[in-house]
């Protein structure tokens, strides 16, 4: 998910190291943070593979504050961009935390492929509302279930299912929200590079 992150932030603008690790934090959110170490051995990995490369330092949209190594986006970093944007799966038990990531970034593919992963990430939705239904349906109608677990158990157990069925839901009808501005042409895939 890093990688993908990377690259994404350089697909619009060369970045000091600082900036790259100060963004990623926050789009990441307060409970995970990338280690210094962990993003320099990254970028030393991804600028060995030939992906990112010294970028221009008066290209950097934001003021520095301290001096640091500026990194660009080469060829070969945007066809992995796409490669990462476009695989659907790997890594399935963390793809919504992988999708909403690619959402910030479907201004970078043309309309068919960034309908193609709106599309099955709303598959993905439905999925996972449908399961959790399900498993409380056969919770509440397997007898073994209901009469081998204490009241609180049970009762809590198909509170939860319930709740994360909301939530996915509620991720659902965002994904719609996606897909109809996609097919309005709100988001036009021309500041793409890729084809």
């Amino acid at each position: 998910m890093y990688e993908l992150l990377v690259l994404a932030l350089l697909m619009r603008w060369p970045l000091h190291a600082y900036f790259i690790a100060d963004i990623t934090n926050s789009i990441m959110g307060p409970w995970e943070k990338i280690s210094r170490g962990s993003l320099s051995g990254l970028l030393t990995k991804l600028e060995s593979r030939g992906m990112i490369e010294p970028g221009d330092p008066a290209l950097v949209p934001f003021p520095p504050t301290r001096s640091a190594r500026v990194f660009a986006i080469t060829v070969a970093g945007r066809e992995r961009f796409f490669q990462l944007m476009m695989d659907t799966t790997s890594n399935p038990g963390n793809y919504q935390r992988i999708f909403r990531l690619k959402a910030l970034h479907l201004e970078f593919l043309q309309p068919k492929d960034q309908l193609f992963l709106v599309d099955h990430y709303l598959y993905y939705c439905q999925t996972a509302a449908h399961y959790m239904r399900e498993e409380a349906e056969d919770m509440k109608g397997n007898s073994m279930k209901r009469d081998t677990s204490s009241k609180w158990l049970s009762t809590t157990a198909l509170d939860l299912m319930a709740t994360v069925e909301e939530q996915w839901e509620l991720e659902r009808a965002w994904a719609q929200q996606l897909k109809k501005r996609i097919t309005a042409g709100e988001i036009s895939g021309e500041t793409s590079t890729l084809s």
